[in-house]
C-alpha cells in the first residue's frame, strides 16, 4: 500500500531529540527543528489547483519511466533536455522519483527523490528532493485511463505544467487537448516549451 500520511516516523526520526525533562535541549534548540517545520508545512499546504488532480488514480499503473514533452521551464530542470521522472514504489510504501535530464553540455543530470500519498484516491503526489524538509505538489490534471500512456502534470502554481508521454511523442490532438485544458483552469500556458 502507498503511503498515505505522514506519520510521526518522518517527524522525530532525522533527529536524536530527547524528551527527557532533565535534558536542555528542546525541540524548539534541534538545529534541524526549522527544517522539519518547513518539511510538515510544505507537506500539509495545499493549492487553488488541488481541486483538479484526477480521482481514484491506478498507482500501479502510472509507475515506470515517463518521458517529458513539454514543460514550463524552471530553476531546478534549467534548460534540461530529454527530462524522463520514472516512479517506482518503495519498501515503506513510498514512491522513489528519479528525474534525469542532459545538460546543454551534453552532461547527465540525475536527481533522486521521495514521493507521499497524502490521499491515494486523489492524483496528487508531496515530492520532496531534500526529505523531509521540503515538499512539492504534483497534482495530475488529465491522464489517459485507458493505456496510462500521457498525463498532463501541474504545480501548486501556474508556473509549473508538465506533459508527459511513455514514448517520445504525444498525439497531436491530446497534446492540443491537454494545453487547452491546463489554460482554461489558469496555468500559464503560453509558457510552455518543448526540449525533445
Amino acid at each position: 500500500m502507498v503511503q498515505g500520511s505522514l506519520s510521526v516516523f518522518l517527524f522525530f526520526s532525522c533527529t536524536n531529540v530527547s524528551f527527557s525533562q532533565d535534558k536542555k535541549n528542546t525541540l524548539e534548540e534541534n538545529p534541524l527543528y526549522p527544517f522539519l517545520t518547513i518539511g510538515i508545512l510544505t507537506y500539509l499546504s495545499t493549492s487553488d489547483f488541488d481541486s483538479y488532480a484526477e480521482k481514484d488514480i491506478d498507482w500501479s499503473r502510472f509507475l515506470g519511466t515517463w518521458k517529458e514533452i513539454k514543460r514550463i521551464d524552471t530553476s531546478f530542470q534549467k534548460g534540461l533536455k530529454q527530462v524522463t521522472a520514472e516512479y517506482s514504489l518503495l519498501e515503506d510504501g513510498s514512491i522513489r522519483v528519479t528525474n534525469q535530464g542532459t545538460t546543454e553540455t551534453g552532461e547527465t543530470n540525475l536527481l533522486v527523490g521521495k514521493a507521499l500519498l497524502p490521499n491515494p484516491k486523489v492524483g496528487k503526489l508531496k515530492v520532496s528532493f531534500f526529505y523531509p524538509f521540503f515538499f512539492g505538489d504534483y497534482l495530475i490534471l488529465k491522464i489517459d485511463r485507458t493505456g496510462y500512456q500521457t498525463a498532463l502534470i501541474g504545480g501548486p502554481d501556474p508556473n509549473f505544467l508538465w506533459l508527459f508521454s511513455r514514448t517520445d511523442s504525444l498525439p497531436i490532438e491530446v497534446e492540443t487537448s491537454y494545453i487547452q485544458y491546463a489554460k482554461s483552469i489558469g496555468y500559464f500556458t503560453d509558457r510552455l516549451l518543448s526540449f525533445r
